[in-house]
């Protein structure tokens, strides 16, 4: 997704069903990572959208209780959160690069010139009526060389020749 960008392009992400915020955080933070290598590095933007009010709120904030950071290694929770009264917030570093919005993946217009779209465990949640209109929709916001990230239940073979 870097290949070939430098400091006046961008690397854009969209998180669609982000709910709290934890998938949207965790690729800023890898992201984040990766650009750091580089020596004359592009903008990261990741976009995250979901239809749950309270769900974004949660999601801007950026804060955590502990239990829910205990998988994260503790050398990346050292770098990417600052622990306080038992919870753990991202640090605004990285949740600079993130911006939350209320967003429906059926009813509003998709988000465009995406690199990454992660989707993963909500299409399984749609009829195929509904996902006959959300794959185009995805497709069509992804760059050419553009990735589909999708839960491990969730496919899209019979959308396999999408063309531009």
């Amino acid at each position: 997704m870097f290949e070939g960008k430098g400091r006046h392009d961008s690397v854009r992400a969209w998180v669609a069903g982000c709910a709290t915020g934890e998938e949207a955080y965790s690729i800023a933070m890898l992201l984040y990572e990766h650009r750091a290598k580089l020596s004359n590095p592009p903008k990261v933007q990741v976009l995250a959208s979901d239809i749950d009010e309270m769900a974004i709120g949660v999601a801007r904030s950026g804060r955590y209780p502990a239990l829910l950071v205990k998988d994260i290694p503790p050398e990346r929770l050292a770098h990417f959160f600052t622990s306080a009264d038992g919870s753990y917030q991202v640090r605004k570093e990285v949740r600079e690069l993130c911006t939350f919005s209320m967003h429906s993946i059926i009813r509003d217009p998709p988000f465009s010139r995406i690199d990454l779209i992660s989707c993963r465990n909500l299409l399984i949640y749609l009829d195929s009526e509904l996902q006959n209109r959300v794959i185009p929709a995805f497709h069509y916001s992804l760059v050419p060389s553009g990735h589909l990230l999708l839960g491990s239940s969730e496919m899209v073979s019979r959308h396999m020749n999408c063309s531009r």
